[in-house]
């Protein structure tokens, strides 16, 4: 009963109050550039700083990225993020195993290399999976659903955060 309220909850949220400032516009823009650099130091860099702002203009406590290099897959594929709601506490974590006794604040980990190819991915493809990821902290921190499944609602808003980035600036 718990879950199912949860899931209508989210079903029925399609956006967030939220409008872009110019300096998530700008680094938006400054994220797709550094994309194609290849340096996953530098996209981590700059994808932090943009987490940053939207976590300012939301008023939450910020949530720490990494970027890592190449994706890691399974038989189900591959794993393009993933969001810790209580962090990992470890940077060596198993990218699919979740434990809240490693403790640690909020946490999103984003691949930017391919699995198989090893080819950096598209940049509309990175802002979405940051976008995607962003939007479970957002319904945890913001919208306090105490969980955030995939619903019809949730794809809309991370939609709505992605068009909010790319307002004026065509992308790949």
């Amino acid at each position: 009963m718990h879950a199912q309220r949860i899931y209508l909850a989210s079903d029925a949220i399609d956006r967030f109050d939220l409008v872009a400032s110019r300096t998530a516009l700008e680094l938006s823009t400054t994220l797709i550039r550094a994309l194609e650099s290849g340096a996953p130091s530098t996209v981590q860099r700059t994808a932090q700083a943009l987490l940053d702002e939207l976590c300012r203009l939301t008023r939450l406590a910020g949530v720490q990225l990494q970027v890592r290099s190449v994706r890691p897959h399974n038989t189900k594929g591959e794993l393009h993020g993933i969001f810790y709601p209580r962090g990992t506490g470890r940077r060596d974590a198993n990218p699919y195993e979740y434990s809240s006794a490693n403790g640690g604040g909020p946490l999103i980990v984003l691949w930017m290399r391919t699995a198989q190819r090893h080819d950096v991915v598209k940049p509309k493809t990175f802002l979405r999976t940051l976008m995607h990821e962003f939007g479970h902290y957002l319904d945890y921190a913001l919208l306090r659903l105490g969980d955030s499944p995939h619903t019809a609602g949730f794809f809309k808003r991370e939609s709505f955060l992605v068009r909010m980035l790319n307002q004026g600036s065509p992308r790949d």
